[in-house]
């Protein structure tokens, strides 16, 4: 019996100690500073009930413990965020206090494009060759953006996340807009290649071209499922794990999939028909 009892005690103090070494890790994560910069997206943008908690930032925050700050905007550019990065005295000190950092920037770089509608257009035909002064400018402004956060912040986890496609359901605008969205993932992961620990990646964009009913019906932000899935896929970049996405969206997203095969066709007679015969008009005329 008495052996019996020092295994039992040596036992309950074994699960002692793991039960405090635990505790004591979930009180470090919770006192983590969770920082997150960007545009809409980041914002919360495409959750429009309950934002403040449905949200990406919000749900990683709340699924580790963490103290968020975000300071995603509406509207900013890879420019834009530079200029906070540079100037802004409130982004520079949370930035300093941060312990994880989550940047999306990029959407809005082909969005307010000046000739934004002519890149569509011509993209529509083939032609991808006016997203290159864009990607030209996102480069530059991404690199110092980057090593802007790394001067004020060497030592946190700064995490880049891709940029999705929001074109669906319609085919002949996802193949225009997919075109531009891998020409900015591609800098990203071009930066990366140049400068290895930088940061890492969060790759969103697999993501959503596995999952649709990610995008909300804007087809700009993600719909509530896609924050849902964006937060998996940043927890699952924290914590170096294999990524366990939720597969189920909402009804709205759901009804999307439904009838993704009736959009399919209107915008094959709608937007494909109408190029293609002003594409036709064109080539007779010149």
């Amino acid at each position: 019996m008495t052996h019996i009892k020092k295994i039992f005690a040596a036992l309950l103090v074994t699960a002692l100690l793991v039960t405090s070494f635990s505790l004591l890790a979930q009180a470090a994560a919770a006192n983590l500073k969770f920082l997150v910069l960007g545009d809409s997206i980041a914002a919360g943008s495409g959750v429009y009930i309950n934002s403040e908690k449905r949200a990406y930032a919000p749900l990683v925050a709340a699924a580790k413990g963490y103290d968020l700050t975000n300071h995603g905007a509406g509207g900013d550019t890879s420019a834009r965020l530079l200029r906070k990065v540079q100037e802004s005295d409130v982004i520079r000190q949370a930035i300093r206090q941060a312990d994880i950092i989550a940047v999306s920037i990029g959407g809005n770089d082909l969005q307010h494009a000046e000739d934004f509608s002519a890149m569509v257009i011509n993209g529509l035909l083939g032609d991808y060759s006016g997203i290159d002064p864009v990607l030209a400018a996102y480069r530059e402004n991404f690199a110092a953006i980057i090593e802007g956060i790394r001067a004020l912040n060497p030592g946190a986890l700064l995490i880049v996340q891709t940029l999705y496609n929001p074109a669906f359901p319609l085919p002949s605008l996802r193949k225009a807009y997919g075109e531009a969205v891998r020409g900015l993932n591609a800098e990203i992961r071009g930066y990366l290649a140049a400068h290895p620990g930088a940061f890492v990646v969060a790759d969103v964009y697999a993501a959503f071209e596995q999952r649709r009913g990610a995008v909300f019906v804007d087809m700009t932000h993600p719909s509530g499922y896609g924050h849902r899935v964006i937060a998996a896929v940043l927890l699952a970049t924290i914590d170096e794990t294999p990524d366990r996405l939720p597969w189920i969206p909402g009804i709205l997203e759901a009804m999307l999939w439904i009838f993704k095969p009736v959009l399919a066709l209107l915008d094959w007679i709608g937007i494909g028909g109408f190029l293609r015969v002003g594409y036709g008009i064109a080539q007779r005329v010149g």
